[in-house]
């Protein structure tokens, strides 16, 4: 179960030369994804050729060949959204993007990671339930898009759930006699014992990588669910209205949710906005971008908050613990977005992130700090 942040921000640490960053747009269906793999190749291509500009070619031929034997075999159906490659000539990550980005191909010291983090750092990751008479399903997602159904291909997984791969299927609805079926109190007790099942694997997995979960189904099994859940205050809402539960495609569970994850993720910015409205002015706020990264560097940080989409292009002195609008306080030093190094600063010493849409602010500046204590 990978961590696709976390794995980001572990490759933002790596300097080598060359890093080499390679993005390739896929495509998740049939017929389509078909021609992933030429794309793919038809990219290596590239890298080789303008990498024999500056390296010989035993050198090329070595870290192309470490390359293709991480994605040789890759399947086609897993790509998701976007493939992408971070290769040094010690190591390769393949990693699958739940986005789509720009074909490219990136040579410097450090991999382009930063915009891909902030861009994950909106989404809402979360788990859907579906839960069913005769079947449960867990489903992994992020906003809008699957990220994973959870199957019987998870083998490393598998061992550890107490009630075998999901799909969870109830082995005992067909097996009850036809007295047993007729009794409603005797079927609410075998569905309920069935409902736990599904849920004792869901908890495994939700232990492994918390996340909120979304539960799916009628009204009674998502009432039995509730009722029998050892973490009901991981739901975080229901869906009743989904057709097809059993038997189709992950990606027809998510998109028939996405209403109702709307107006939760509305709820959660108001909540944020209001929170923020409530400390705007005290002495713990600051807003001035220079202050504010000087205090997430010392460690004065509670909660950051950040318009969405914000970027200020400059120049960072770390030893100085400045930000420079108007010239680089190093010679050849191109401008980065400085909001990534002050999101960076906060959450390095422990601060929390609130990403908000620009309507949500009235008026506020893009980049608010609540500090642990005035200055």
């Amino acid at each position: 179960m990978l961590d696709l942040k976390h794995t980001l921000q572990s490759l933002q640490n790596i300097r080598a030369n060359p890093a080499v960053s390679i993005f390739v747009p896929t495509h998740r269906t049939f017929p389509d994804n078909q021609q992933d793999h030429i794309a793919l190749k038809n990219q290596l291509k590239q890298l080789e050729e303008q990498l024999l500009k500056t390296y010989d070619k035993v050198f090329v031929a070595q870290f192309l060949k470490r390359i293709h034997e991480k994605t040789d075999e890759l399947n086609p159906n897993y790509y998701l959204d976007t493939l992408a490659i971070f290769a040094t000539p010690d190591q390769v990550e393949v990693i699958c993007l739940p986005f789509k980005t720009e074909t490219r191909i990136m040579i410097d010291t450090q991999f382009v990671l930063r915009d891909f983090i902030r861009e994950l750092s909106y989404a809402l990751d979360y788990y859907i339930v579906v839960v069913t008479r005769e079947m449960g399903r867990l489903i992994q997602a992020s906003n809008n898009r699957v990220i994973h159904e959870f199957s019987e291909l998870d083998q490393e997984l598998t061992p550890l759930l107490p009630h075998g791969a999901f799909p969870v299927k109830n082995e005992t609805l067909y097996s009850l006699t036809a007295t047993e079926r007729s009794a409603a109190a005797q079927e609410d007790r075998y569905l309920k014992e069935f409902l736990n099942r599904v849920d004792k694997n869901v908890q495994v997995i939700h232990a492994k990588k918390p996340l909120p979960i979304v539960l799916v189904g009628d009204r009674r099994n998502i009432s039995f669910y509730e009722s029998i859940c050892d973490q009901p205050n991981q739901i975080i809402f229901c869906v009743e209205n989904v057709t097809q539960l059993e038997d189709s495609e992950p990606r027809h569970i998510v998109e028939s949710i996405q209403n109702a994850l709307s107006d939760y993720q509305i709820k959660i910015h108001q909540n944020n906005a209001h929170q923020l409205d409530q400390i705007y002015g005290s002495d713990r706020v600051i807003t001035d971008l220079q202050n504010i990264y000087q205090a997430a560097l010392q460690g004065n940080v509670d909660t950051l908050y950040v318009q969405q989409g914000y970027r200020v292009n400059g120049f960072v002195d770390i030893e100085q613990q400045r930000i420079e609008f108007s010239a680089a306080p190093e010679e050849d030093t191109s401008p980065v977005d400085v909001i990534n190094h002050v999101i960076d600063a906060a959450q390095t010493h422990g601060g929390h992130i609130v990403f908000l849409p620009e309507a949500y602010l009235s008026g506020k500046t893009p980049v608010t700090l609540l500090s642990r204590y005035a200055i």
